[in-house]
């Protein structure tokens, strides 16, 4: 554990707060869940922020809507999107799936709208008797700061895991989420639990 933990330290990243979540993790039909976040940003700043993140099942798919703020230079951040199943996870293949999404985020007194997608690859793993589910994203999409009317490019890369925490009777789901973007230097590592019910 020690290993992971320093790990996605290393290779941690930008987003604000999470962008893939849970939605990777395998959930029941009808699911939803409702989750807590902490993030750590590492970038010229050492802050932290929170949020919450309400996620339903829907017809295959996966809604997502999320409410996050942090320490000093990071105002709320509101998000929503959608985790399309591509490809069906089996013993032979990866799940693959897209998320679009669009957030708006306050960032030292500015606002800005992300607008993006993330495709992710997911491929359980069973160790020590308990099945872990990492997995790896490519968020990109385009910026538009709200003063400046500019539209940036951007994209990051994403690596987590999820698991079912112990006794919990698969109601309890952890995940470990880093980001790091590739046009900047802020960088996020997020922990999400998770709540799951029907």
């Amino acid at each position: 554990m020690k290993t992971i933990t320093v790990f996605l330290f290393l290779v941690s990243a930008h987003s604000f707060a999470s962008i893939v979540g849970v939605t990777t993790h395998p959930l029941n039909d009808e699911a939803r869940v409702l989750s807590a976040e902490m993030t750590g940003y590492m970038s010229q700043r050492n802050e932290m922020g929170a949020g919450v993140r309400y996620t339903q099942e829907f017809k295959g798919n996966l809604l997502d809507v999320s409410a996050a703020g942090g320490q000093d230079s990071r105002g709320m951040i509101l998000g929503a999107g959608v985790d399309f199943e591509v490809q069906r996870e089996d013993i032979n293949q990866p799940r693959i799936s897209v998320k679009p999404y669009a957030k708006q985020i306050s960032f030292e007194g500015e606002s800005a709208t992300l607008i993006g997608a993330a495709p992710t690859l997911r491929k359980g793993i069973a160790t020590m008797g308990k099945e872990i589910f990492p997995y790896f994203s490519l968020p990109n999409g385009i910026r538009l700061e709200s003063e400046s009317q500019e539209f940036v490019f951007y994209s990051s890369l994403t690596f987590g895991a999820s698991m079912v925490l112990p006794d919990s009777q698969e109601r309890l789901v952890f995940s470990l989420e880093a980001n790091k973007n590739l046009g900047a230097s802020s960088d996020s590592i997020g922990a999400l639990i998770s709540w799951v019910w029907k």
